[in-house]
């Protein structure tokens, strides 16, 4: 076992096996010296699997103690959220413990919470590119894609064109302007999970009123070609909107909206390392957005309610962290993934999943003939956090592997290795060692 998966294992597995010590009457002190990387070395030749050496009873680790605590977590699905860092924390804490007012109010607390407002918008705008009038906060991804929808229902738009691996934000509410009488059309992605512009305009109607395609897909990774599905929009003079759901693309990958050709773009907080609740909406100014909300007539008039400054405050804090640390970042993970793809395809069963224009933050891997939660419950037992995505539902596989030609086998066995500028290659290694230790224990179906 390599030393460095050794040193980097130490606190789950230290977890785990003072579990067992107690179970067999032993104490902590009497369990403490082993934890060591000699103990690691003589004990778990093949990964944590048996203790006969010590404990004088042989034990099939981990699925003895599944309900052990483990204190310490290698996070690797930072797609379904992130960390929020220490100046989100700050910022937080600040405008709840400092500037805890109503930015509506009229008196000096209030003229400071619409300082530390306009503060926040004008940082989420600088990540973007924008200007700070061109932001509509929001709750978060879910709320941006839902407006976007409703505008064009507002809008009166009779066609829209969604890609067929939208997120559930778009194809929700998609559904329901089916159901309301609008026309939808389907852009299929290609079998490498990119939707071509060329496949949109095959779906282009004098009556198309609004077009949608994330920038990143949050189960394939792969970056979708904005730039030139706006390009193709412009020559063909259509007055259609284009709107990118960028929630697992902002500040990951190059995204400046304006300069991208879109009209409109959602993105959330909590995937930038802010905290959940807060959101955005990058609209061009001529864009008309058409308000869900009615009330006091917060957002000019668009979202109605008081502000959730600790959440907003957070989210300028990541962004401005996130804009300056950009390139670090993305180089650091880039190096990850890289190392993962290395170490992870090397493991007989693993297939890395050929997806084109991936963004590094993301691994999409099969592991055909073992069922993707299942091998998620033994990785966490590890202490190690994956996603199994929407794979398996009810015994029908993800929408977007559908989508993109992934068959049954292979899409019941996905998970999602997704990564963020705060793991390290000791973390990926660990992940490695403990697929390698725990996928001969469980039932393969050939």
């Amino acid at each position: 076992m390599p030393h460095d998966f050794i040193m980097s294992a130490n606190r789950p597995y230290y977890n785990i096996l003072r579990s067992t010590c107690q179970a067999n009457g032993r104490s902590k002190r009497d369990f403490s010296p082993f934890c060591s990387a000699n103990f690691f070395t003589k004990g778990a030749q093949n990964g944590i699997i048996d203790y006969e050496w010590y404990f004088g009873v042989s034990y099939t680790l981990p699925f003895e103690l599944i309900d052990c605590e483990v204190s310490f977590l290698i996070y690797l699905d930072n797609a379904a959220t992130t960390r929020p860092s220490a100046a989100a924390i700050r910022a937080a804490n600040e405008a709840m413990e400092q500037v805890y007012y109503n930015p509506s109010s009229l008196h000096m607390g209030g003229l400071e919470a619409e300082k530390l407002l306009r503060t926040a918008r004008r940082q989420v705008a600088d990540a973007l590119g924008a200007s700070s009038d061109e932001i509509l906060f929001t709750s978060g991804g879910t709320e941006g894609d839902n407006l976007v929808l409703h505008t064009a229902l507002a809008a009166r738009a009779r066609h829209i064109i969604v890609s067929a691996m939208e997120h559930d934000a778009i194809l929700a509410p998609t559904k329901a302007l089916e159901a309301a009488g609008v026309a939808v059309s389907y852009a299929m992605p290609n079998s490498q999970g990119i939707v071509t512009p060329e496949e949109i305009a095959s779906h282009l109607r004098p009556e198309t009123g609004l077009v949608s395609l994330m920038l990143v897909n949050n189960e394939t990774g792969s970056i979708q070609p904005i730039r030139e599905v706006a390009a193709m929009l412009k020559r063909k003079k259509s007055k259609v909107l284009f709107h990118t759901d960028a929630v697992q693309g902002f500040l990951k990958t190059e995204f400046i909206p304006a300069r991208m050709g879109v009209d409109l773009a959602t993105v959330s907080a909590h995937k930038i390392h802010g905290i959940k609740g807060a959101g955005a909406l990058w609209h061009k100014k001529e864009v008309r957005i058409r308000p869900m909300i009615l009330g006091g007539g917060q957002e000019k008039g668009i979202r109605s309610g008081t502000e959730a400054m600790p959440a907003l405050a957070a989210f300028g804090a990541a962004c401005e962290e996130g804009k300056r640390e950009f390139t670090t970042r993305l180089a650091h993970v880039q190096e990850l993934h890289e190392y993962g793809i290395d170490l992870l395809s090397a493991i007989p069963e693993v297939e890395i999943l050929p997806f084109a224009n991936q963004s590094p933050y993301l691994i999409a891997l099969s592991l055909p003939g073992y069922k993707s939660e299942v091998c998620l419950h033994a990785l966490e037992t590890y202490g190690i956090c994956v996603s199994s995505g929407a794979a398996c539902a009810k015994g029908k596989i993800s929408h977007v592997l559908s989508a993109v030609g992934i068959d049954h086998r292979h899409a019941d066995a996905y998970l999602r290795i997704s990564l963020s500028h705060e793991n390290t290659k000791e973390e990926i290694c660990a992940l490695a060692e403990a697929l390698k230790a725990v996928l001969p224990t469980l039932l393969r179906i050939e």
